[in-house]
């Protein structure tokens, strides 16, 4: 089973309740006792429903042994970056829709999804955003996913033919990833600034890329994927002339790759979250 899978929901689950995200806001500051984190938050005095929202708190938040204090886990200390940076939009995927819609050049975002669906209404609202203000479409896919989204990309408005030459460009993932059985970073990064380059000089004002980052993963390239979205984060940075979201399988993505993946983007989009994560607001690390 992987990490990643069951630890994405709790935390989305425990998320949702306010008291909850008051006990992380306030652990965030400084640690606590029992009694100061009660009235802090000031959950009606009830000790024993305070006692429950913190045992379903248990992998976010701990009990310091020698001062008796409340103080946030390493994960708790994630969640508290998704407290301060995220909105919550649960059950409402066109708020997630409308969030990748307003990426601008030079944001650089992941998206977790769960269904096709899903990864799809994102992707395709993100690219027809980008082909309205006059940039290039560029939707990177799985081979065995290819002749389903030339038949999906006409029901979200979006018709190849009648839009100008190279407007609307698809291509295989392993083809534009793996060369020869390797996944080179910075060959990749160098293609993309390639392609930018074209379409600038074709007259488009920059290049939308919604691409599949699980072919990676699927091929045993991992490792070689979390270098290489490290490295394109700091491109991002120095202005690459694209916009991009990179969407991740949550089902298939661990945690110990979650954490890497969350610190090389600026954007956040999922079914429940949604928002700029601290690495947008710090520079790219």
């Amino acid at each position: 089973m992987h990490e990643h899978s069951s630890w994405d929901h709790r935390i989305h689950r425990a998320m949702m309740h306010p008291v909850n995200r008051k006990i992380i806001e306030c652990l965030d500051d400084e640690s606590l006792s029992f009694t100061e984190l009660l009235n802090r938050v000031g959950d009606d005095g009830n000790h024993g429903k305070f006692g429950y929202h913190l045992r379903a708190l248990r992998e976010f938040v701990k009990l310091e042994p020698k001062t008796k204090k409340y103080c946030l886990t390493d994960r708790g200390k994630l969640m508290a970056e998704a407290v301060r940076c995220f909105y919550h939009v649960p059950s409402r995927e066109d708020a997630s829709a409308r969030y990748a819609e307003n990426l601008k050049i030079r944001d650089h975002a992941f998206a977790l999804y769960d269904n096709e669906d899903f990864r799809r209404k994102i992707a395709l609202s993100f690219l027809k955003a980008g082909l309205s203000r006059g940039e290039a479409a560029v939707y990177v896919v799985s081979e065995d996913k290819l002749d389903s989204e030339i038949r999906e990309i006409q029901k979200y408005g979006i018709d190849p033919d009648s839009l100008p030459k190279e407007a609307f460009t698809i291509i295989p993932a392993y083809e534009w990833y793996i060369k020869k059985g390797r996944a080179e970073g910075k060959t990749i990064i160098t293609n993309w600034q390639m392609l930018s380059q074209e379409k600038k000089k074709t007259g488009f004002a920059g290049v939308h890329v919604a691409t599949d980052a699980m072919v990676f993963f699927n091929n045993g390239k991992s490792e070689e994927l979390l270098r290489y979205e490290e490295s394109l984060g700091k491109q991002f940075a120095l202005d690459l002339g694209a916009c991009a979201i990179c969407f991740y399988d949550k089902n298939l993505l661990e945690e110990r790759h979650f954490l890497r993946v969350f610190k090389s983007h600026g954007h956040l989009i999922t079914k429940d979250m949604i928002g700029k994560t601290p690495a947008w607001k710090e520079g790219v690390p």
